[in-house]
Order: structure tokens, then sequence, then C-alpha cells
């Protein structure tokens, strides 16, 4: 466990060292502010997934915002999705 954390560690600052001096220099704000929105869930979640943390899935959010839209289109439809 601890050279998965130090891997994911190195891959995270890899990829900060590589895109965010980019990014300032060119005074990108909203691309900086849609990649550190983006890069912090990915971070907690794959420490979590390091440290056996029970996640939920992300799956599950995206059925609970659907599963309202799709039954009624079944309604409209007739047919079961």
């Amino acid at each position: 466990m601890a050279l998965t954390v130090i891997l994911i560690t190195l891959a995270y600052i890899l990829i900060i060292v590589l895109e965010v001096p980019r990014l300032l220099a060119q005074k990108k704000w909203r691309e900086l502010t849609a990649f550190s929105l983006l890069l912090l869930p990915a971070i907690v979640y794959s420490y979590g997934m390091a440290f056996d943390v029970n996640l939920p899935n992300p799956t599950q959010l995206i059925e609970g915002i659907f599963k309202p839209l799709a039954l009624q289109l079944e309604k409209i439809l007739g047919t079961a999705l």
C-alpha cells in the first residue's frame, strides 16, 4: 500500500507540474479552476481506493439523476426501458 500511495502522489505531482505553470503563464483562470475542480475529487477518490475506504459508486448518482427521466419516457413511449 505504501508504494501505491507514493506512486499516486508522484503521478499527481507530475500532472500538476506539467499543467499548472502553463495555465498560470497564459492566465487561463477558468481552465485552471476547471482543472482544479476535476483534479481534487480524482485525488480524493484515488487515495480512498488506495486506503480501501468504502467509496460511493458514481454510477449510483448518475442513475439517481436519470431514473425519473427514464420513467417519464417509459410512460410517454409505453415501453419498458
